[in-house]
């Protein structure tokens, strides 16, 4: 597909790939059309050694499973019983690591996210309610665990070039408590001063 990353751009540390994430896009081809957006806020998990990810200490269970296989695959898993978290694989295979997409900027197909969001947008407030979370994000592109495991490089659900010039900040992750030092480590990415952000660092 013209303009999408390849994979061997994933096939590197979580780190790496989360921050350079910042200013490229999202992009989800379906039935109901095209919905796009400028990747504003991810998260890296950096596998086995960190007590936040999924696969600490070599943790590997049928949920998790797509982390230890090849890059660029998507690993989407539920939260509260109902909500979904749209991850893509990093590392080469048996480096189970991962970058969490937290927000994204709307740029296409807004009114379809807003369907399926269930609001209006009336103004850019209300777009800025769109896809600032993980969740919002899955509700907004479509995305439940049945895309677990989507080839985001060759696939509907993929990545486009956005712009060189992006100054990206960092925090400590959300949501991650139960991590303890792990939760304070500034892993969080974000594009400095963009009000579509989950949170403010």
């Amino acid at each position: 597909m013209k303009g999408t990353i390849s994979r061997d751009f994933f096939a590197r540390s979580a780190l790496d790939v989360a921050r350079d994430l910042i200013g490229m896009n999202l992009v989800r081809r379906s039935a109901e059309g095209t919905v796009s957006g400028t990747i504003v806020e991810t998260e890296a998990y950096c596998g086995v050694e960190d007590p936040a990810a999924h696969t600490f200490r070599g943790r590997r269970t049928a949920r998790n499973e797509v982390m230890w296989g090849p890059p660029a695959h998507a690993y989407i898993y539920p939260i509260y019983g109902k909500y979904h978290c749209l991850n893509v694989v990093c590392g080469p295979p048996g480096t189970p690591e991962a970058v969490l997409l937290r927000a994204v900027r709307p740029s296409q197909g807004v009114e379809i996210m807003a369907s399926r969001r269930g609001i209006l947008t009336k103004d850019e407030a209300d777009r800025r309610k769109l896809c600032s979370g993980p969740s919002k994000l899955c509700i907004a592109y479509g995305l439940t665990r049945e895309n677990n495991g989507m080839d985001m490089v060759q696939s509907d659900l993929h990545f486009t070039r956005g712009d060189d010039e992006v100054k990206v900040v960092t925090s400590k992750r959300i949501g991650v408590e139960y991590a303890q030092e792990a939760a304070l480590w500034p892993w969080r990415f974000l594009l400095h001063g963009d009000p579509y952000v989950s949170r403010r660092p």
